[in-house]
């Protein structure tokens, strides 16, 4: 027995074919638009937190830098308590900054007319000093001597600085651009003036 089939004439609707496609064109874009959404709640979650960080460090460093006590000491017996090879821990370092321009200790040849320390440690050590010697005839010469012989690095330029006021003679020279100077300046007092800034 054989069967035969009759084709007919088949005529496919393509409405459903376009309705399919405009399905997944509109499925493509909501998917889009909810991972624009989600990505953007992301980006903002994260600045959010950065930004409350950084305000939380900030008002960190802020109150623990109100709570920092500033050291001002002018007896000039502590003088080995700040500069030289006996100097405190807390006050050795000076961020690598060489401080053998400063006398290596106070002598009775010397006559201290001014001298102060500032030690400041919120976070990050500051210090400032400065030694103010008359010094007789001699041992002036021999001090500036030692300072001239010193290997002194350049300073102009860095904080904005170009030279000293008239009336002193830079003897020696330790410059960081970083963090900052320790020189020694004549005068024609025979006087030195040390500094550590």
């Amino acid at each position: 027995m054989v069967l035969l089939i009759h084709a007919k004439s088949i005529q496919y609707s393509r409405e459903p074919a376009e309705s399919f496609r405009k399905y997944v064109k509109n499925k493509k874009r909501r998917l889009g638009i909810k991972i624009a959404v989600i990505t953007a709640l992301v980006v903002m979650t994260i600045v959010m937190i950065r930004l409350i960080a950084v305000g939380a460090l900030v008002a960190f460093l802020a109150l623990d830098g109100e709570k920092a006590e500033v050291l001002e000491d002018t007896d000039i017996s502590h003088y080995s308590w700040y500069i030289g090879e006996n100097a405190g821990e807390e006050y050795a370092e000076k961020w690598g900054m060489k401080e053998d321009i400063f006398p290596e200790e106070i002598t009775n040849e010397m006559r201290v007319t001014d001298y102060k320390m500032v030690y400041y440690n919120p976070w990050d050590a500051q210090y400032l000093s400065y030694l103010v010697v008359e010094y007789e005839e001699n041992n002036y010469q021999t001090e500036v001597k030692r300072l001239n012989n010193y290997a002194s690095t350049e300073y102009i330029g860095y904080y904005g600085s170009e030279s000293f006021m008239n009336g002193y003679k830079l003897l020696a020279m330790e410059a960081d651009p970083y963090y900052g100077f320790v020189y020694a300046l004549g005068t024609d007092k025979n006087s030195i003036i040390y500094m550590l800034n």
